[in-house]
């Protein structure tokens, strides 16, 4: 993918003048990432957000969250441009989770870290919607749904967005990561230091929100890394947010196949078909 010249002026006002580009994107049509290097020899990255409100999402967590996670630990921001979507963050050392083969201590000690610093932004006094709130959008949804949820699933939802009605008002909303998996997490196998990335869907919600892609992903027949997280976190999960994490893994899972099937993103629809089976299961 070639870098737009607005992009490129736009990064050499912030980082100096381009000597290479590299496309780091993810294979589908909503991702837009290229690593730069400067002739200064700087390296920095360079993403295009599908919407402004990804823009500005991921532009107010690195304003208002990311400091909390301390040095190292999450890209900073360079510069930002509202109106072509496009930020300039540091780049840091280490690998994507998701492409390495690690050993189990290193799995253990990177789902631990990963834990650690989720608490530290759900210490960020956000306030934002309940999960009532989120249930509420259920009905709606399910009737742009139409055609794409076997008639199994769409009442295995109503049935989530109903227990959510009842639970959401006692679960605490706080900042979230909003994607947190293994491909946004960072190691440095030198340090042995994690990182965290991609904050695009970053925004005040149920704390326990943040658990969905793990607990049906990762953690999935992995209970040993779900220990370790917890382990990191400070604190097991409350009967409240046991209870709510299926439901709110069950509306997260509708609203990716919606948003996977009007943006022609195939690894989003997957990834909620494969939830809703678990969670159906």
């Amino acid at each position: 993918m070639d870098l737009p010249p607005p992009i490129v002026d736009m990064v050499q006002r912030a980082v100096g003048e381009i000597a290479s580009v590299t496309d780091r994107s993810w294979p589908r049509e909503s991702s837009a990432v290229w690593e730069i290097t400067t002739t200064a020899r700087r390296r920095c990255f360079v993403k295009r957000h599908p919407s402004p409100r990804f823009h500005e999402r991921e532009v107010a967590a690195y304003r208002r969250i990311v400091p909390s996670l301390g040095y190292g630990r999450a890209p900073e921001l360079i510069a930002a441009d509202r109106d072509l979507a496009v930020i300039v963050i540091t780049a840091l050392p280490g690998e994507i989770v998701k492409r390495l083969s690690l050993s189990l201590p290193m799995e253990l000690a990177a789902h631990r870290q990963a834990g650690g610093l989720l608490r530290r932004i759900h210490r960020v006094p956000l306030g934002g919607p309940g999960a009532e709130r989120v249930a509420g959008r259920c009905e709606e949804d399910l009737r742009r749904a139409d055609g794409l949820l076997r008639a199994r699933e769409a009442a295995f939802v109503r049935a989530c967005a109903t227990a959510l009605s009842a639970i959401g008002p006692r679960l605490p909303v706080t900042a979230t990561h909003g994607d947190l998996m293994p491909r946004n997490l960072l190691w440095d196998g030198r340090t042995r230091r994690l990182a965290l990335i991609d904050f695009e869907r970053s925004e005040p919600r149920p704390a326990v929100s943040d658990l969905i892609r793990l607990e049906y992903g990762s953690w999935d027949t992995r209970p040993e890394l779900r220990e370790a997280f917890l382990d990191g976190y400070g604190r097991d999960l409350t009967d409240d947010e046991r209870r709510a994490l299926p439901c709110l893994a069950a509306l997260d899972a509708l609203s990716g196949l919606l948003w996977g099937t009007e943006h022609g993103d195939a690894e989003v629809t997957g990834r909620a078909r494969a939830t809703f089976s678990r969670l159906v299961r």
